[in-house]
């Protein structure tokens, strides 16, 4: 980690050379800069050319719980990650057994809705599957009227 007392004095340093930028003698003429002012390149040259940070040391200790909660972590997401996989199954079956009671009920009804229609329009019957809920979550004033007043 980078000590607090080299980046003052970074920023300093920074602030130093915004001032000299920012006089009419400060930069070297011949630079690209937008719109002919060479401060613009000196705040992209503070913001963005970072020098490289060296590396992290951990103690052999430090490692040991690094890894730990490393797999840890590792071992939390292929779980829920099987949920997710499982979950998908249980909907699969319970969607291939609903298909099968519709087919023993009525075969009429289940060859119509095996068929794909060819002129679909795309945001009734082609809409796409996710996991976000909708925009509106319940219409308050539907409910409203539709519900009898005894």
């Amino acid at each position: 980690m980078s000590s607090p007392f080299l980046r003052t004095t970074a920023v300093a340093a920074s602030r130093t050379l915004m001032r000299a930028a920012g006089r009419p003698g400060g930069m070297k003429k011949g630079g690209t800069s937008l719109n002919g002012d060479a401060r613009n390149d000196l705040i992209k040259k503070v913001l963005f050319d970072a020098p490289p940070r060296p590396p992290v040391r951990m103690t052999p200790e430090d490692m040991a719980r690094h890894e730990t909660i490393e797999r840890a972590w590792k071992l939390v997401r292929q779980q829920r990650k099987q949920e997710q996989t499982d979950a998908l199954h249980r909907k699969f079956e319970m969607m291939r057994k609903a298909n099968a009671e519709l087919e023993a009920t009525s075969p009429q009804l289940f060859k119509h809705s095996q068929t794909k229609e060819r002129h679909a329009v795309f945001p009734r019957q082609l809409r796409t599957l996710t996991d976000t809920p909708p925009k509106q979550i319940w219409n308050y004033r539907e409910a409203a009227v539709a519900t009898p007043k005894a």
